[in-house]
């Protein structure tokens, strides 16, 4: 069964019917995007630099043997072979990220569990947006931002080079691709919540932790998606059958993710009252006024993440960025996105069927 969600009225039309991005969008939604991306390197390098330098010459000390690194540097252990070579001393780093974290409750599953939220729904979005026909630049290499998002952090990188080159990249809402790309997208969006339990909630003494914390921190979750390169979806057609299959699935697939976001965002926000009630100015003295160079770092990330992916929403249509903005204290940012992303691509759909029907006509 296939359904179009069609809105008539005046609020929702201009979505449908939206003429191309002008020059003058495409930069001034791309300076905005690039110029938050430098500030939260900047600021996040400010914070946690002078904290990590100490952890940095420790994991890169190569007469240290892995087997006496905790207790010859005093930092905790952990699994080498995770960084695939080439990212062991970031496995090392992120191990030690995430031990500070799991030890600053609840502050710091707080801000971490932030960021898988709103992250939740950008896999689909990502991984269908690279396999579009007549996509270009960065974005159809989503392993590749991956593994800039775990070296420079996802707040980083999205904004500063995600949203720029989307914006320029070609690649439209509503351009078809196939089922096995789709459910890639939702697959690969669910492993960090799952590591995020064990890392918060295994005993930080054993393998389970270490492996987890270093799942996380290296490439291995960047890397799953590779064999995507051998799907076909930049030579489907945007037929009409092509267009209501695809949309029809990923119309189901933000509906997963959105409602796996909102039961993440009411455990967080249960934890937030259970241990603050309604005293906001506590939490905000946890996560960022005298919080440590980990939990501040990731508050950055949660809620530059969450403007950059608003940026998104609003370079195809600011009354949507703003239904986002507006649901998010009910339902959670990744919810909210979720419901506003499937509306876009919902619509985009439709506008190419009737866009389409045209030119055969």
């Amino acid at each position: 069964r296939h359904v179009f969600y069609k809105n008539t009225t005046s609020r929702h039309r201009h979505t449908i019917m939206s003429k191309p991005p002008t020059d003058y969008r495409r930069i001034g939604y791309a300076v905005l995007s690039f110029t938050i991306g430098v500030w939260a390197f900047v600021k996040v390098n400010s914070i946690s630099g002078p904290a990590f330098e100490p952890i940095l010459a420790a994991c890169g000390n190569s007469e240290i043997a892995i087997e006496n690194f905790a207790k010859e540097t005093g930092y905790h252990s952990y699994v080498p072979e995770l960084g695939l070579g080439a990212f062991k001393i970031l496995v090392c780093l992120i191990t030690q990220f995430l031990l500070e974290l799991r030890e600053t409750h609840p502050a710091g599953l707080i801000v971490w569990g932030g960021v898988i939220v709103v992250a939740l729904p950008l896999n689909l979005m990502m991984t269908a947006t690279a396999g579009r026909k007549g996509a270009s630049g960065p974005v159809i290499y989503p392993t590749v931002i991956g593994l800039l998002c775990q070296l420079l952090g996802i707040s980083v990188i999205f904004p500063m080079i995600y949203n720029p080159s989307y914006y320029y990249s070609g690649s439209r809402l509503g351009v078809p691709v196939t089922n096995v790309r789709i459910l890639f997208g939702v697959l690969l969006s669910l492993p960090a919540t799952m590591l995020t339990y064990f890392v918060f909630a295994a005993p930080t003494g054993g393998r389970i932790w270490e492996v987890s914390a270093g799942i996380l921190g290296g490439p291995i979750l960047a890397m799953m998606g590779l064999p995507l390169w051998l799907d076909r979806s930049s030579t489907l057609e945007a037929t009409r059958e092509n267009v209501t299959r695809s949309n029809d699935l990923i119309q189901k697939s933000y509906n997963i993710l959105g409602a796996v976001s909102f039961i993440f965002y009411a455990c967080l926000m249960a934890v937030v009252y259970q241990t603050y009630g309604f005293a906001f100015n506590e939490v905000w003295r946890d996560i960022w006024t005298e919080a440590g160079p980990s939990v501040a770092f990731m508050t950055i990330d949660t809620g530059v993440l969450f403007v950059g992916v608003l940026l998104f929403i609003a370079y195809h249509s600011e009354w949507k960025a703003m239904e986002a903005l507006l649901m998010t204290p009910l339902l959670g940012p990744g919810a909210a996105c979720s419901m506003v992303l499937k509306e876009l691509e919902n619509e985009s759909s439709l506008a190419l069927m009737l866009s389409e029907g045209k030119k055969v006509a």
